[in-house]
């Protein structure tokens, strides 16, 4: 079976296969589209959060170091071992000679 087609003439058939294929195609492109629009849409709002706690780690940077500097200059100043440990696990060294971030030397 064909289909004749207007303004082809009557040697232009196409046939009902051919058209079905196409029409069959078009419908799961259609369908591959509107499930990557999905996804592309969640993976855009989980981009959205992690950029957020970022940014909002970039805000309390500053804050984070003013802190760590105080524990430093608390832990140096009582000689308090366990600060110290503290620190130090978090990369932070506080040592003996050293003028506390901040402060004074040490008083005897």
């Amino acid at each position: 079976m064909a289909i004749k087609l207007p303004g082809l003439g009557e040697d232009r058939n196409i046939p009902l296969l051919g058209v079905t294929l196409v029409a069959a195609l078009s419908v799961v492109l259609a369908v591959v589209n509107m499930v990557t629009a999905r996804s592309n849409t969640q993976l855009i709002g989980d981009v959205r959060e992690r950029q957020q706690t970022i940014n909002q780690g970039i805000q309390l940077s500053p804050l984070n170091v003013q802190l760590s500097q105080l524990i430093g200059t608390l832990a140096f100043q009582s000689g308090d071992s366990d600060l110290r440990a503290v620190l130090e696990r978090y990369g932070v060294t506080v040592g003996e000679g050293q003028t506390p971030p901040g402060g004074d030397a040490p008083k005897p």
